[in-house]
């Protein structure tokens, strides 16, 4: 599928100690929590999303809304991530995928994962 949020470097690595994500968790990371030229488009920052065994990493930019750079926020159940401004609903879970509940029809923009169970470092990349 076409990736409608244009590319910019991403190369983070996270120390998961200082974050408590459980499997079927999510988590949003912001310049302000770690140290990195770039995080996501327009520095709007990531949702990170840990599965059972796989983390994913998505720019939290709103396809829809790439224009206005609007960033998504996490869902009631953290299973999901919410443009505040269109209500576009995107599964965390299933490639960062639309729900029917909004206008969008791409999904999250999604980055390269690597996890270091030794160091429990978690690395972002494209």
């Amino acid at each position: 599928m076409e990736d409608v949020v244009p590319d910019v470097p991403v190369n983070v690595i996270l120390q998961l100690i200082h974050y408590n994500l459980l499997p079927a968790s999510s988590l949003i990371v912001t310049n302000q929590m770690v140290a990195a030229t770039s995080l996501g488009y327009d520095n709007n920052g990531l949702v990170i999303y840990r599965d059972i065994n796989a983390f994913y990493a998505y720019d939290r930019t709103c396809p829809y809304h790439v224009e206005k750079s609007i960033p998504v926020e996490l869902y009631a159940n953290t299973m999901y991530a919410e443009c505040p401004e269109c209500r576009s609903r995107f599964q965390l879970w299933f490639n960062g995928f639309p729900t029917d509940s909004g206008p969008s029809k791409y999904p999250l923009k999604q980055y390269q994962t690597t996890y270091y169970p030794n160091s429990n470092t978690l690395h972002i990349y494209n």
